[in-house]
C-alpha cells in the first residue's frame, strides 16, 4: 500500500511540473508586462542585440504599469488590430456553423456509397496545407474582386472541413430509433434536423465553435497573403511590425491579445471536453 501511495504521489508531482512547465511562458509574458522598460531591455540584451547572455526577469525590482497605460490609453493601433481580429474570428466561426452544421447532418443521413466516397474525398482537404491552396484562392479572390478585404480571408475559411468533421461524428452516432421514433410524429426532414439533429449533436457543435476560436484567432498566413492594407491587418501579423525600442510594450500587447484566449478557454473548457469526450465515446 506504501508503494503504491509512492507512485501515485509521484505521478501527480510529474503532472504538477508540466503543468508548471507547459504555463511559465505566460508566467513570463506578465512578468515582462509588468517590468520596466530599462530592466527588460537589460535582461534581454542577448536578444534584442546579440551581445551577452539573455535572461528571464521573475521578480521586477521595480513593477510598473506604465506598459498597459501606454497601450490602453497612447495606442489606438491596438483597438484597430484587435478589433479586426474579433471581427475576423467571429465570422469565421459563425460563418462555419452555418455551413457545417447542415452539411454534417445531409452526410450523415444520406447512406449510400456516393455519399461515402464524396464524405472521404471531403475529408481528405483537412489533410491539405494552406501552401497547397494558396495559389488557387488568391487568383479566385483577385477575379472576385474581394482581394484585400476582410472577406477575402473570412469566406475561404468558413468552408473549412474541420468542424463538418467533428460534427458529422456527432450526427452519424444518433440511435436510428430516436427518427423512427420521431416518424410517429412528422416525417419532415427539416423538422428531424431542427427538432432532433440539432440539439443532440450541441455539445459537438460547440466544442467545433471553440475549437475554431483557437485556431482563427492566431491565423498567419491568410492575411498576411490576403491582406495588405495595414488598417486591416489583425495583432498576429502587426505584432512582428513592432520595434525592439519598447520591449515592454510587446511584452504587453502579446498579454492582453491572450487573455481572450485564456477566457474562451476557461469558460468553453467544460464544453470541450464534454464535446470530444462525447465523439470518442461513440467511436
Amino acid at each position: 500500500m506504501l508503494r503504491r501511495w509512492l507512485v501515485k504521489k509521484a505521478i501527480l508531482l510529474f503532472l504538477i511540473l508540466i503543468c508548471i512547465l507547459a504555463c511559465f511562458p505566460v508566467v513570463i509574458l506578465l512578468i515582462g508586462s509588468l517590468t520596466g522598460e530599462q530592466e527588460l531591455t537589460a535582461s534581454l540584451k542577448g536578444v534584442l542585440y546579440d551581445k551577452g547572455i539573455s535572461g528571464v526577469v521573475l521578480f521586477p525590482s521595480l513593477p510598473t504599469l506604465r506598459g498597459y497605460v501606454n497601450l490602453l490609453l497612447d495606442t489606438p493601433e491596438f483597438y484597430v488590430v484587435f478589433l479586426n481580429s474579433v471581427k475576423i474570428t467571429v465570422c469565421i466561426t459563425a460563418g462555419q456553423l452555418l455551413v457545417a452544421v447542415p452539411a454534417a447532418w445531409g452526410f450523415s443521413r444520406w447512406n449510400s456509397r456516393v455519399s461515402s466516397i464524396l464524405f472521404y474525398l471531403y475529408t481528405l482537404l483537412m489533410l491539405l496545407p494552406f501552401q497547397v491552396t494558396m495559389l488557387s484562392n488568391y487568383i479566385v479572390l483577385d477575379k472576385v474582386g474581394i482581394l484585400d478585404t476582410h472577406a477575402a480571408v473570412i469566406l475561404p475559411a468558413v468552408f473549412s472541413t474541420y468542424s463538418v468533421f467533428i460534427i458529422y461524428r456527432f450526427f452519424a452516432g444518433m440511435p436510428e430509433d430516436i427518427f423512427e421514433a420521431f416518424s410517429l410524429e412528422s416525417n419532415s426532414r427539416i423538422q428531424k434536423f431542427l427538432y432532433i439533429g440539432i440539439p443532440m449533436a450541441v455539445p459537438g457543435i460547440k466544442a467545433a465553435a471553440l475549437l475554431s476560436v483557437v485556431e482563427y484567432w492566431n491565423m498567419i498566413e491568410q492575411p498576411l497573403v490576403f491582406l495588405k492594407n495595414p488598417s486591416l491587418w489583425p495583432f498576429s501579423i502587426y505584432l512582428p511590425e513592432l520595434k525592439s525600442s519598447n520591449v515592454q510594450y510587446i511584452f504587453v500587447f502579446s498579454f492582453m491579445v491572450l487573455i481572450p484566449m485564456i477566457l474562451v478557454i476557461i469558460l468553453g473548457k467544460d464544453n470541450l471536453e464534454k464535446g470530444i469526450g462525447t465523439m470518442i465515446i461513440k467511436e
